[in-house]
């Protein structure tokens, strides 16, 4: 795994007891790398250094570094160490524009380390291990930042309800956000933070797009239009144009919707926000079977 440059901005970041901690709009928490070093009662210096012999496989050779290898593997659950302790983030709330930010699960295995197995075991490392431990280092963290998971879901649909409020469809036509409502609605039912950097209706509208062009379906159904979009005033992004398509094309796009883009495309725009670090490796079966519609039978009266 190489490291990774992500421009997300995480949804809280604060420095508590001189250690730099954050959540990102998947959930997940991180430490800075000298938050990490106060978290070990290690000099910043020295973990700084860590992580760069790490990048450049030297650490590996060494015995702490074969024990931390060991460490990593264990807490991630995977065969294989990263080639590099942190992710890289841009972030406005840090001086240089970037965040080193070290994962949860490699900063209970670097604590671990220090707490159990180092030469001279630091008991910073060994009450900080024995607390994230006890609460998981996500609560944890959650406690420190007085961060509640239901604050960022609630903000989520106050989004898409503004989103709703802000754009009406012209009579006659259908836009790609009306039709991915249900999409953006079964992220939010499963603990999806939905903002600006996830809209699916983008994702939709891109691979209908190529499709309708392909098949020149507006020879057949009629032109689509341009209409503006408006996103909350929360929203990064500027006000765009979309695509609105003739009523006419509404059969053949959910034909297309069921059939090609919830089973094909749809999985590789949630596998995407994952690599992003926008949506936990763990949701997507959840999320893939939400959106699918149940078969007829299920729902039939008589």
């Amino acid at each position: 795994m190489k490291q990774q440059s992500l421009s997300i901005t995480p949804i809280a970041i604060k420095e508590v007891d001189n250690i730099s901690m954050g959540i990102l709009p998947n959930g997940e928490t991180f430490l800075s790398l000298q938050g990490l070093a106060r978290f070990c009662g290690m000099a910043p210096s020295s973990i700084i250094q860590l992580a760069q012999d790490w990048e450049k496989g030297e650490a590996q050779g060494r015995q702490r570094g074969r024990q931390l290898e060991e460490l990593i593997k264990e807490w991630t659950e995977t065969e294989q160490a990263p080639d590099s302790l942190y992710v890289q983030l841009s972030s406005n709330n840090s001086i240089t524009g970037t965040i080193h930010a070290v994962p949860e699960q490699i900063v209970m295995a670097i604590t671990d380390y220090y707490a159990h197995f180092a030469q001279v075991k630091k008991d910073e490392a060994i009450i900080n291990y024995r607390k994230a431990a006890k609460f998981g280092l996500r609560k944890y963290i959650y406690e420190r930042l007085s961060y509640k998971e239901t604050d960022a879901i609630s903000k989520s649909w106050s989004l898409f309800q503004e989103r709703i409020l802000l754009n009406e469809t012209p009579r006659g036509y259908f836009t790609m956000f009306d039709e991915a409502t249900s999409i953006i609605a079964s992220l939010i039912r499963n603990n999806i933070i939905v903002d600006d950097s996830i809209m699916p209706d983008g994702s939709l509208g891109s691979h209908w797009g190529r499709y309708w062009r392909a098949n020149s379906l507006s020879e057949k159904y009629g032109e689509q239009i341009k209409i503006r979009h408006n996103f909350p005033e929360s929203y990064r992004q500027l006000d765009p144009e979309i695509n609105a398509y003739p009523h006419s094309a509404l059969s053949e796009f959910r034909g297309w919707f069921e059939d090609v883009y919830l089973p094909e495309k749809y999985p590789e725009y949630v596998k995407r926000k994952v690599k992003d670090g926008k949506i936990m490796l763990e949701s997507i079966p959840v999320l893939l079977s939400a959106v699918m519609p149940p078969d007829v039978s299920e729902k039939r009266l008589r």
